[in-house]
């Protein structure tokens, strides 16, 4: 007997293995996935602007890279200075500072959409907090009062508009670059479960019209645990973010999906070399823990001497 509905997900033709160069940008989500291409050895980049929610904040952001933009929309709290357009992992003392840090992390980006093979896109929320001067989404409220900002579900056609133009534009400067966008699972219940719902199912039909005419993907995170899981028991104690369970188990979804067996192979390799690496001996520096980590050691090698671009 079958007690759950199985999310069916065609084999891509995409083809992601650890030779790729990968970035990665949005919600927590993201970081999730980091995590496990992190466990696996492969060679990434995440949310060098901090975690970002919104379809807008992040396009704002890419947008900024591509063009080369230099201006930055500063906002200073306390003896601290922030950027909108970022999260408030990215700060400084000094204004001129904090524009010449953001300025040169989009310069990196920059580069690195020009040379790497994958970006994978995950979208938070479709809720958005305009700040009324600058009239733009943020990035991050950075605590300042509410009424700096208005707060308003944003249209799927708007959304849908400014990708179009933000895929054309990422097209232009790597033509090859390969887009998966997903949809956070995980629930942003400040907003309400009502809202919530508004706003995935918006984002879900954001990426379904991105993905029609675009040649990106979408890999459906969110269906996954939603719908497939769909239990309380694969979330953490929050009752809003995924378990380790559900996390391990949308990874190897998205394996399954993206990468040829050999990959998934020398990533379980791997993720034993490392394994063993963070183990700690209740017998440290006997022969037996020396043995395991000498052949630990030379098993190591001879991976890198095979796969050079492994990050073990």
């Amino acid at each position: 007997m079958n007690f759950k509905l199985e999310t069916n997900i065609e084999k891509s033709c995409l083809n992601l293995n650890h030779k790729d160069k990968i970035i990665l940008i949005g919600s927590c989500f993201s970081n999730n996935m980091s995590f496990n291409l992190a466990n696996r050895g492969f060679s990434f980049f995440e949310n060098p602007f901090g975690i970002l929610f919104h379809p807008l904040a992040i396009s704002n952001v890419i947008n900024d890279s591509i063009t080369n933009e230099k201006s930055v929309d500063i906002y200073k709290n306390d003896d601290l200075f922030y950027s909108w357009d970022s999260s408030g992992a990215i700060f400084d003392f000094s204004k001129d500072k904090l524009i010449k840090k953001i300025v040169k992390i989009r310069q990196d980006f920059r580069r690195r959409l020009i040379s790497s093979n994958f970006l994978i896109i995950t979208f938070g929320s479709a809720w958005g907090f305009s700040h009324n001067d600058i009239l733009k989404v943020v990035g991050n409220c950075h605590k300042e009062k509410q009424d700096k900002f208005t707060k308003s579900l944003t249209s799927v056609s708007l959304m849908e508009e400014i990708w179009l133009d933000i895929i054309s534009r990422i097209r232009m400067i790597n033509s090859d670059l390969k887009i998966i966008f997903t949809v956070s699972p995980v629930r942003h219940k400040k907003d309400g479960l009502i809202n919530n719902n508004r706003s995935k199912s918006r984002l879900i039909e954001l990426v379904h019209n991105l993905v029609l005419f675009n040649n990106v993907e979408y890999f459906p995170a969110y269906e996954i645990l939603i719908d497939e899981l769909r239990d309380y028991r694969f979330y953490s104690d929050d009752l809003v973010h995924p378990s380790n369970f559900a996390l391990k188990f949308i990874w190897e979804k998205f394996e399954q999906v993206y990468c040829s067996n050999d990959t998934i192979f020398l990533s379980n390799e791997v993720m034993k070399i490392k394994r063993t690496d963070s183990h700690k001996s209740i017998h440290p520096n006997s022969n037996s823990d020396i043995k395991m980590k000498e052949a630990n050691t030379s098993l190591k090698n001879k991976l890198i001497k095979k796969y050079p671009y492994l990050k073990i």
